[in-house]
This record gives structure tokens, sequence and C-alpha cells, in this order.
């Protein structure tokens, strides 16, 4: 009898131990956080990211912006759904500057919008322009990131004249801008400026920066750098801010910024519901995991997220539920203790950092062809911008997207370096001893340009008079050079004739022409063509002569 009590007691007391793990090992997101993590204060600073689509070039025209700020419009939407809330927001200075360009032309939805902006609670911080992955340049063996070079070629002078003086009693108008008026254009530091949170702020693609970005982020003149908790290394229970390498780094967590994502992406009730309970346990977790007595937590919305006001005002609620969760400003999260951590590096891939080598060096190119032009610097400006949009493609599932974005501007720097050529000619016959050949160039570029045209006969049948002949071509036109050339010997020969900078740099593909060398024919041409008109002279000389002397009849 002793013997079965005894071994009931011991398989009692294992089934219970066995009931406890089994129920410790349920997944049960909300029962573990709350019993592990009550006593826990956790200060949580969430980012949400204010952009639009790519494919605007690097300036968003008027139309479109019609279109995103009006009632219903992209950006107003945006706008709606972090105004006001207890978040900071992320912008692309792209926006700022696609309405400042426009100047009194700029539709009043933009500008009222603009306006808007300046006035909510939120605190905001920059985006890269265009929303560019800066990682992918100076991965690429950049020395810093890149940048718009300038806004002056977008500046309509009509848009930006200086109204009547008050009591003149004429009625200022935009778009008469006569000679004793001079515009006032802002610079590109105006048309960038914003009065933002945190200075130096940069917000590179999450798990995308290697330790030597940091080196060039600073030499771009960044302080700040917001990384996810994949790219880095930390102490145990250290909190959401380190330094690394001299600079400040705001740690977002990965699995907390990724339930949020989830929680804002959802359709399902159920789904957000879960996604909701996932995101107030991975704020508690992180929490939990750190040494201090308040913990701090770093969300980052994802960028190709559009925001809804009410799925991330549920989100929100959620976290404010718990008593241990409190939603705090970025600048207060920012300000906290920071913790000593290096890089993990996670490098873009091959195929990308391919894609952007091959971006650049086109970008170079056109750089080169550019210095023929009138306004180099406004062909440049222009194509950086364009570079900065197809490197704010958002990664999908579908590297289609990207291809497309990078073939596409691809083309159109193949379309500008073509822009100014030769125009193929017919073949020429040469019958003077000295002459010259014309060579006529084409420009499509909205911009006059200067070039020299060089011939190259490939053999000793012509010698070329004047190696490089300057011309200059008024924007979208043709005009005509004279190469003097001096025959040598009769027959045919083939010439090369190229265009070049006035460095010498070669300008598009050379072309190659066919003379015919007939040289000492001039003379008896014209002898022959002298005697012809001495003969017609002759005969109608004789001729008058005759018809006076003819009697008149009666």
């Amino acid at each position: 009898m002793p013997i079965r009590v005894f071994s009931a007691a011991v398989a009692l007391g294992l089934g219970l131990t066995l009931a406890a793990s089994g129920a410790s090992a349920t997944p049960n997101a909300t029962a573990v956080p709350a019993l592990t993590t009550a006593s826990v204060a956790t200060e949580v600073a969430v980012i949400a990211p204010l952009t639009v689509p790519s494919g605007s070039g690097g300036l968003i025209d008027a139309e479109t912006l019609a279109d995103y700020t009006d009632s219903l419009g992209l950006l107003t939407r945006q706008l709606d759904a972090v105004a006001g809330k207890p978040i900071a927001v992320a912008v692309d200075p792209m926006i700022l500057a696609s309405i400042r360009v426009l100047g009194t032309s700029a539709p009043e939805s933009a500008r009222n919008w603009l306006e808007r902006l300046s006035l909510i609670s939120n605190e905001i911080v920059p985006l890269s322009y265009a929303n560019a992955d800066p990682t992918l340049a100076t991965q690429a063996g950049e020395a810093s990131t890149l940048s718009p070079v300038s806004f002056d070629f977008a500046l309509d002078p009509a848009n930006f004249a200086l109204p009547d003086e008050p009591g003149s009693g004429a009625t200022a108008d935009p778009m008469d801008v006569g000679t004793d008026v001079v515009p006032t254009y802002p610079t590109t530091e105006e048309i960038l400026a914003w009065d933002y949170s945190i200075d130096g702020f940069m917000r590179p693609r999450a798990s995308s920066v290697v330790s030597s970005d940091l080196a060039a982020f600073a030499e771009s003149g960044f302080s700040t750098v917001v990384l996810s908790s994949k790219n880095v290394s930390r102490d145990a229970g250290a909190g959401s801010v380190a330094t690394i390498d001299g600079m400040k780094a705001l740690i977002s967590d990965s699995t907390a910024s990724a339930a949020m994502d989830e929680a804002l992406g959802s359709t399902l009730d159920r789904d957000v519901t879960a996604a909701e309970t996932a995101l107030s346990s991975a704020v508690l977790s992180a929490g939990a995991a750190q040494s201090a007595t308040t913990a701090s937590v770093l969300i980052m919305i994802d960028h190709s997220l559009e925001l809804s006001s009410a799925r991330l005002d549920t989100a929100l609620a959620s976290l404010t539920a718990s008593p241990s969760i409190t939603l705090v400003p970025l600048t207060s999260l920012a300000s906290v203790t920071a913790s000593a951590a290096t890089v993990v590096d996670m490098p873009q891939s091959d195929a990308r950092l391919a894609d952007f080598a091959r971006l650049f060096s086109a970008a170079q190119q056109e750089r080169t062809f550019f210095s023929i032009a009138a306004d180099p610097e406004a062909l440049i400006a222009q194509r950086r911008l364009a570079l900065l949009d197809v490197l704010g493609t958002m990664p999908t599932e579908d590297p289609a997207d990207w291809l497309t974005e990078v073939n596409g501007f691809l083309g159109d720097s193949g379309d500008f370096r073509t822009a100014v050529a030769v125009v193929e000619s017919s073949n020429f016959l040469f019958l003077a001893d000295r002459s010259f050949i014309p060579v006529s160039v084409n420009n499509k570029l909205n911009q006059a340009v200067t070039v020299y045209i060089t011939v190259d006969p490939k053999t000793a049948l012509l010698a070329v008079g004047d190696s490089r002949v300057e011309l200059e071509i008024e924007a979208n036109s043709q005009a005509k050079g004279n190469v003097p050339v001096q025959a040598l010997s009769n027959g045919v020969v083939d010439v090369e004739i190229s265009l070049s900078t006035g460095t010498g740099l070669a300008i598009g593909k050379s072309t190659v022409s066919e003379v015919n060398v007939q040289a000492g024919w001039e003379t008896p041409i014209v002898l022959a063509f002298a005697a012809l008109v001495v003969v017609i002279f002759g005969v109608g000389f004789v001729r008058s002569i005759i018809r006076r002397r003819k009697p008149v009849d009666d």
C-alpha cells in the first residue's frame, strides 16, 4: 500500500511538471510579457515616413502635385494619418522642393498642404532626397552620399517676379516680367530648408549598412543615423541609442518595427488584432531585455506602406493600452545615454551595386558631354535629380520594377549623349585644289552648344588645313561648319568626321564619308565655261547685226 501511494504521488508530480512546461511552451503573445515585463517602464518613439512613388524624375510636376494634395490625394491622406499624433514624421525633401520651385504657379492645394505641414505638432526629420537609397553610392566607393546639385534649371522667372510696391495702384501679374522687374530666385539651400527636429539626421534603408558607410555619412554632414537592430551589435541590456565611430545611432527594433508594419498592412480584422497583440508583445519584450529601469524602443514604419489614419490610430492605441508603455517624442528617446555598439555589415547585393555602377558611369559620361553646353550645370543638376529618383525605387518582390527604372535612366542617358551629332551626308566631289568640306551638325538639346569638328583623311590624297574647326549651334537646331582641305592627288578617299569638346574629349560616334578628289579639273572647267559664255555672247551679237542689216519689206 505505501508503495502505491508513493507511485501515485510521483506520477502526479510529473504530470504537474509536464503541464506547466507545456503551458509555458504554448505561444501566447500577451500572457508572457504581461507576467514578465509589467514592472518595466518602456518609452517608445515611432517614425512614420511621408513619401511619394518614384518615377517623377526628381521633381513632381504641377499636375501630379495637384492630384497628390487634393482632398483625397496621396499626400493629403498621409498627412491626415500622422498629423497631431505622438509620432515623428520623416519627410522626403523632394516634396518640399517640388512645390517651392514652382513659385507662384504651384497649385493652391500644394501650397496649402505645405503650410499645413509646417503647423502640425509632430516632430519632423528628413529622409534622403527622393527617398534615395544612400548606401548604394557609399558602398560603390563614393566618399559621400549623393544629393541635389541645384534647382536653378527648374526656376521660371515668371513665377518669381517681385510684386508691385504697396500703394502703386497696379496689380501684379506674375506672368508679366518686364525689363524693370528682377525676379528673386530662391537658393538651393532655401528650396530644401526646413526646421527639422534633429539636425544631420540620416535614415538609410533597413539592414543595408556596412561599417565604412558611417565615414561617408559623416563626410556628407550627417551626425545621427537610424540603424536596424539586425544591423548592429551591442551589449546585452543596451538601449536604443548608441555611439558608433563617433556618430549617434538610433537603433530601431526590427521585431517591433515588423509587427507595426504588419498591424498597418493587415486587411482582415482578425489579422489586425493578432498583429496589434504581437506589436505590444514585441515592445514589452524589447523593454524587458534592457538593463535600465526605463527602457527605450524605436519603431520605424516601412517606407513602402501607405499610411491609413484608422490603422495607425488603432496600432498606437494598442501600445498605450499597456500601463508599461509610454509614447515619447523622438528627440526625448535620442537624448538618453548612449551605449557603445558596432555595425554588423549588411551590404547591398552585388546585383544592385553593379546596376548602380552602370548608372553612375552613365552620369559621369553625361557630365563630360554636357561640357559643350552653354550652361552645363543646369543639365548636370537635372540629371542628378533623375538619378536620385531611380535610387528611390522601393525594393519589391519583383526586381523588374528596379530594372525598369535603371534601364529607363540609361536609355535617357544615351539619348542625351547622342543629342549632338554629325549629320551623315552623301559623298563629296572635290574638283578644286583648295576648298572646304561642309560638315552639318545637329543639336537636339535645349541649349546652345559649342563643338569642334575634326576631319581625318584615311589616305594622303587630302591635306586638312585646320585640324579643329569650332562650330556653335543654337538650341534645337542645325549648323554647318566648313573644314579647309587641299587636294594632293586624284582619287577616292574616306574621311572620318568627328566632334570633340574644347578639351579634346570625343563626343558621340564619328562618321565616315567618301570624297572623290579630281584635282586639276577646276581650270579646264572654268575655261570651258568661259568659252561657252563667249560663244553665246558672240552668237547673240552676230544675230543682232544681221537683223539690223536686213532690209524692211514694203
